[in-house]
């Protein structure tokens, strides 16, 4: 009996040694395919390009030479470009992952300084044609950097569309004989709410404006026959598919800012009943063909209006006026640029315009029909020589001035610009400019009006340093 009893218990411990080999067996089965799901992942780790390291809930932030980020978008006239080699670009990017940046700014500008000879009478800083008043013997030299300039532009990408910002300014406040005060050119957004439309809000071009023609002038101003309210306050949804663009704006209104004179004062309305109470409407169609040509058509229509609160009777006038532009590319030579502006109370649109509308004597507004012509060449001689040459005409219904009385008003203005632009590097731009300028204008005094006419001529050196 204690042989059978102890064989028993042997056998139930050859038992219990042989299950727990067999669970000790199956823990380290589980732990070896553990290890080599380890392996294999360290492996693919190991395979993958190293990130560079950045702190959590810190955003990657790149500084680069140069302004092509924004290049794209043009702000202003083409004659008014900075080259995109200069300038500043800081490029944001939202996680350490680095995709493709979705915030960038550029900062870029130059400095411009500018020595002016006129040989008939002192026209300013920038050839101001309403300053040629017929006297003569009035040699003037001056300098100035007045026209320095600095801009500031973005673009982010965004999950509702691309949003785009320009902020701009130089120092030619209170015009050609005023200070060196910052003024502020631009300040606009533009969101593209939809694919091929953008809105857009702010202080920008008028969008009766051609951005494209006109040639480059050391002179500031430019050619009459151009736009001369260039920059308002807007809003605006432009469509754009292809090469063609269509634009619509709902604009600052000019009439209280000059637009509309009373008859025989010197003095503004606005000083008395002008009021504005509706805004100005604006359209424009471009479309850019190929081998580099250029066509536009563009309108506006604005109210002029007094208010009986102010003084008189409350009366209200509509004025418009309308733009062809075409471009055209002498086989990448030459560049042919010209236009035709005509409206009735079209006003300061019209470059060398000097009123839209007047009011007569018994209150009634009375609105100024204005024709507008320029045409322009540039010739590229060398790759960093151009030749540019240009002539504008501004022409306002001389039986209307006389009716309107106002002192100074201009009757019709002719000028001519002819420079040569030397530009070595990007960073660098000199120009020799000689302009000319007849103008016809009523002069008022007392009860006496005369028209006078006078002829005038200026040459001009320029250096833009761009940063």
């Amino acid at each position: 009996m204690r042989t059978k009893g102890l064989g028993q218990s042997l056998l139930a411990g050859i038992a219990l040694t042989a299950m727990a080999s067999a669970g000790h067996a199956d823990e380290l089965a589980a732990l070896k395919a553990q290890l080599e799901q380890l392996q294999a992942r360290v492996d693919q780790l190991e395979a993958q390009p190293s990130l560079p390291v950045v702190s959590e809930g810190t955003s990657w932030i790149t500084f680069r030479r140069g302004t092509e980020a924004t290049a794209d978008w043009r702000v202003g006239r083409l004659r008014d470009d900075i080259p995109t080699t200069g300038g500043m670009t800081i490029s944001i990017t939202p996680t350490a992952d680095l995709p493709a940046p979705v915030h960038e700014v550029t900062v870029a500008g130059y400095v411009k300084g500018d020595v002016i000879y006129d040989f008939d009478e002192d026209l300013g800083d920038f050839f101001s044609y309403t300053a040629i008043t017929g006297r003569e013997n009035q040699e003037h030299v001056r300098l100035h950097a007045r026209q320095t300039r600095f801009n500031i532009k973005s673009k982010s990408d965004t999950a509702i569309g691309q949003i785009r910002t320009v902020i701009e300014g130089d120092f030619l406040s209170g015009g050609s004989f005023g200070n060196t005060d910052f003024r502020l050119r631009y300040a606009w957004g533009e969101w593209d709410f939809m694919p091929n439309w953008t809105f857009g809000a702010g202080r920008y071009d008028t969008n009766f404006m051609s951005p494209f023609t006109g040639t480059t002038t050391v002179d500031f101003n430019g050619d009459v026959g151009l736009i001369g309210t260039s920059r308002t306050d807007q809003v605006r949804v432009t469509y754009t598919t292809g090469p063609m663009l269509f634009a619509l704006a709902v604009e600052n209104p000019l009439g209280d800012a000059g637009d509309l004179i009373d008859q025989g004062g010197e003095a503004f309305v606005a000083a008395f009943n002008s009021s504005n109470n509706v805004p100005n409407f604006t359209a424009r169609w471009q479309y850019d063909a190929p081998g580099g040509h250029q066509f536009l058509v563009s309108g506006v229509v604005q109210n002029y209006h007094t208010d009986s609160e102010l003084g008189g009777e409350s009366e209200s006038a509509v004025g418009w006026g309308v733009q062809g532009a075409v471009n055209i590319n002498l086989a990448d030579v030459a560049l042919l640029t010209t236009s035709v502006m005509y409206g009735d109370g079209i006003g300061s649109f019209l470059f060398g315009n000097t009123i839209g509308a007047y009011v007569d004597i018994d209150g009634d507004i009375h609105t100024t029909e204005a024709l507008g012509l320029y045409a322009g060449i540039s010739f590229e001689l060398t790759d960093a020589t151009s030749l540019n040459l240009s002539w504008g005409y501004a022409d306002m219904k001389k039986s209307e001035v006389l009716r309107a009385n106002a002192n100074n008003t201009t009757i019709d203005v002719m000028s001519a610009h002819a420079n040569i632009l030397w530009q070595p590097v990007e960073q660098l731009r000199l120009g020799w400019e000689v302009m000319w300028a007849d103008r016809k204008f009523l002069e008022v005094d007392g009860p006496v009006s005369d028209i006078e006419k006078a002829d005038v001529w200026r040459a001009q050196f320029g250096a833009w340093f761009y940063f």
